[in-house]
């Protein structure tokens, strides 16, 4: 009973976390074991910022190999990430903390031309 209820609970919690998401297609938001956007366009060769918040009370990581991205994640904190992917494609992003990749917290960043 109490894990359906917990289960209840973090899902409200998602529900509100994606309405309350302040729109921009590059924010990406970490709360119980998803990215709540699992896919990102941005264009190639220009600068971009994506903004990661982690909506949890324990840590998470932001990561894509591609682009040398590992940063790690506080309870509650958020941060904005700045580079320039210069070849269009389509890049896996995650969290690198232990078992949060293989829960499913993981998403695509597509690089458009």
């Amino acid at each position: 009973m109490v894990t359906r209820r917990i289960l209840l609970l973090l899902a409200l919690i998602a529900a509100l976390a994606a309405c309350s998401s302040d729109g921009d297609d590059r924010t990406i938001e970490a709360i119980g074991m998803r990215f709540v956007r699992d896919e990102v366009h941005v264009p190639a060769s220009q600068p971009v910022t994506l903004r990661i918040v982690n909506r949890d009370g324990y840590a998470h990581a932001f990561d894509i190999d591609e682009f040398d991205i590992h940063r790690p994640l506080a309870a509650w904190e958020t941060v904005e990430i700045t580079f320039t992917p210069e070849q269009a494609g389509s890049y896996t992003f995650y969290c690198g903390s232990p078992g949060h990749m293989t829960a499913g917290m993981n998403g695509v960043l597509v690089v458009e031309p």
